[in-house]
């Protein structure tokens, strides 16, 4: 058996990866689910940065942004006409899903966790 592209990409089972950068805010702002990507350039306190993992962990998008210890944070995700979401450290961000716009991460305060 031969493993043709073309049957592949044929096949509604497959989906088809794409080989560039998505904005997800682009996405958010058209109203799209993000397709499957080698990245996804998100934006953390209005940086952006590229991230690989379609799932990345709150800890994940806190270290990525450069902001270390990820303990020391509370992350929210903004998905589009919903009001910001807390992301727990050892959460999974699903960054495919429709609507996510953005990340705001704030210094906990000492009372805090």
């Amino acid at each position: 058996m031969t493993d043709n592209f073309e049957d592949r990409r044929a096949d509604p089972g497959v989906e088809e990866v794409l080989d560039e950068i998505i904005d997800l805010e682009e996405y958010a702002k058209l109203g799209k689910r993000p397709p499957l990507s080698k990245g996804y350039r998100i934006r953390v306190n209005g940086d952006p940065f590229v991230v690989h993992d379609p799932n990345p962990t709150g800890r994940a998008v806190l270290t990525l942004a450069g902001l270390l210890p990820p303990e020391n944070y509370t992350l929210r995700v903004k998905l589009a006409g919903e009001k910001p979401k807390k992301v727990g450290l050892d959460e999974k961000v699903d960054l495919r899903h429709a609507g996510v716009e953005k990340f705001k991460a704030l210094p906990r305060d000492q009372t805090e966790g």
